[in-house]
């Protein structure tokens, strides 16, 4: 587990809370706690009830949904920096979506009361809060219009992109991104079949794009493989 000063610095310099006022910062961090989930561990599933919010400080989140008649099934992956759970602060309704460790993790707990203790003291601190949701949509239409490429080879790319965290842009360290998840997942989430998708995986390795190994793909070119999605 990451001492919880390294998780709080890990958190305030990435994702949401390095986008908000720092007397906010403040008040979020020091009403978290630390936890540790080794990797396939449950977070919360959909369907749970009403709870607090988890920020990812190491590790990776897989994200699932079941809103229809199918799922839940893994629709992303995130990196750390990202918070989830907020929804049900605004709503007070079960959780809509299923957090799991994808690998072994740490991550910051801010719990229910804790938020409702922020905005009942400042209500303009709902703006903040809302700022996590904002974020989400803004993958959510990502993700859909990422869906609708026609060209599969293209559009298994763009979905690759975006659950390693590359999807716009290369993080500033440049490392490569490992996304640890099997070749059925990454199916089901780019709509191809699963021999399609490892036809692609072959055709990347080759040309030095990634690296494949048994339920690991590491993006060792993402400049290049947008520059695909532009060609």
């Amino acid at each position: 587990m990451l001492e919880l000063s390294v998780a709080r610095e890990v958190v305030s310099r990435q994702g949401w809370l390095s986008h908000v006022p720092s007397p906010f910062r403040e008040k979020v961090l020091d009403r978290c706690l630390i936890d540790e989930f080794h990797a396939g561990a449950v977070i919360y599933s959909v369907g749970d009830p009403p709870g607090g919010m988890y920020g990812l400080a190491s590790g990776r989140y897989g994200v699932s949904i079941a809103p229809g008649e199918r799922g839940p099934y893994v629709v992303h992956f995130a990196t750390p920096g990202t918070w989830f759970g907020e929804l049900p602060a605004f709503t007070g309704l079960p959780r809509r979506l299923g957090l799991i460790a994808a690998k072994d993790s740490t991550v910051l707990h801010l719990p229910l009361a804790a938020i409702r203790e922020i905005v009942g003291r400042d209500p303009g601190a709902w703006q903040f809060f809302a700022f996590v949701m904002i974020g989400h949509l803004e993958t959510s239409l990502g993700a859909a219009d990422d869906l609708l490429i026609r060209d599969y080879k293209k559009r298994f790319v763009a979905v690759l992109l975006r659950v390693g965290g590359c999807r716009k842009t290369t993080p500033p360290d440049a490392a490569p991104a490992d996304i640890d998840v099997s070749q059925d997942d990454l199916a089901a989430m780019a709509n191809m079949a699963r021999t399609t998708v490892n036809a692609v995986l072959r055709g990347l390795e080759n040309s030095g794009y990634v690296d494949v190994s048994y339920r690991n793909v590491r993006i060792l070119a993402p400049d290049a493989l947008r520059t695909m999605l532009e060609e």
